[in-house]
């Protein structure tokens, strides 16, 4: 049974040929517009007092790279809860004429993640468990929401086990709603892949009784509802991220591509914690992952 998502991607290229790396012309170009994405927000960020920090492996790459990991082409921000709040008062006068921004909240009618993302109008990027979806298909940044967490343990175990079920409830309605044609012709190979993503478009299919926005909106309600300061935050989406808050806020700085753009203060300790005490280390050619998308348009850019 194939659930690892590179391997079924990499068996989806192969037997179908509809996904494709994205080419080191094109992958320059993406991210020169993600860049150029970044330097509009820090712009829009800096007037209005918002403190962003890079998040993931553009952390990474900000320290390691000074700039993209060279096999990666995403970028990833975090928000506290109070900054993204910030953002959604504050963006159609600011930023809609040239982006949209999706997130918990706001523009939320074809909500597709528990997080946010902003995009750049005028862009195509369709990827592949989208590919069949009418969501935004466009170039975008990520923007991961910073809550605070329970002050008590079991609570915050809790919480992460449910994270990980209102995730995979919210991801299975995808499955039963916006049917995959390539996905279907894998799940027939083999028996118990056919099991399993069955049993996932019926899970969508039971939980179907309320929209993907409202399972998404509620998944942010529940993540957020921790108002006191308990010296911890975390992104709700990856349930295993804890980290003391002080290792975020206040942002430090570091350079991303040649821009100053704001890391977490303790970018070292991030990413150990992230990564392991090795995040320097370039890891093996086969554990580079590659984007792999099924079309890309950059429009007037």
């Amino acid at each position: 049974m194939i659930l690892n998502a590179k391997e079924l991607f990499n068996r989806i290229q192969q037997e179908y040929n509809i996904l494709h790396p994205i080419g080191e012309d094109n992958s320059h170009k993406l991210k020169s517009i993600l860049v150029s994405m970044l330097a509009d927000f820090d712009s829009v960020a800096k007037k209005h007092e918002i403190d962003y920090i890079l998040a993931y492996g553009s952390v990474l790459g900000a320290i390691r790279h000074k700039g993209f990991i060279p096999w990666d082409d995403d970028l990833d921000i975090y928000l506290s809860r109070d900054d993204w709040n910030k953002l959604k008062s504050i963006f159609s006068s600011e930023m809609e004429d040239k982006y949209i921004l999706e997130g918990p909240g706001y523009n939320d009618k074809l909500l597709r993640q528990t997080f946010g993302k902003i995009y750049l109008k005028g862009t195509e990027l369709v990827e592949f468990m989208d590919m069949n979806s009418p969501y935004t298909h466009s170039i975008y940044i990520d923007i991961f929401i910073l809550d605070n967490v329970s002050a008590n343990p079991v609570v915050r175990i809790f919480d992460s086990y449910f994270a990980k079920v209102m995730k995979f409830v919210i991801n299975s309605q995808t499955y039963y709603k916006y049917p995959n044609p390539i996905l279907n012709k894998i799940k027939k190979t083999s028996f118990s892949t056919k099991i399993y993503f069955n049993f996932r478009a019926t899970l969508g299919f039971l939980t179907s009784f309320a929209s993907h926005t409202a399972w998404c909106n509620w998944f942010d309600k529940f993540f957020s509802r921790h108002h006191s300061k308990t010296g911890f935050l975390t992104q709700s989406s990856w349930s295993k991220e804890i980290f003391e808050s002080s290792i975020y806020f206040p942002p430090s700085k570091g350079v991303f591509e040649g821009l100053e753009v704001n890391l977490p203060r303790n970018p070292d300790l991030y990413l150990k914690k992230s990564y392991g005490d090795d995040y320097m280390q370039l890891p093996p050619k086969e554990k580079r992952e590659n984007h792999l998308i099924v079309s890309l348009n950059f429009g007037k850019y």
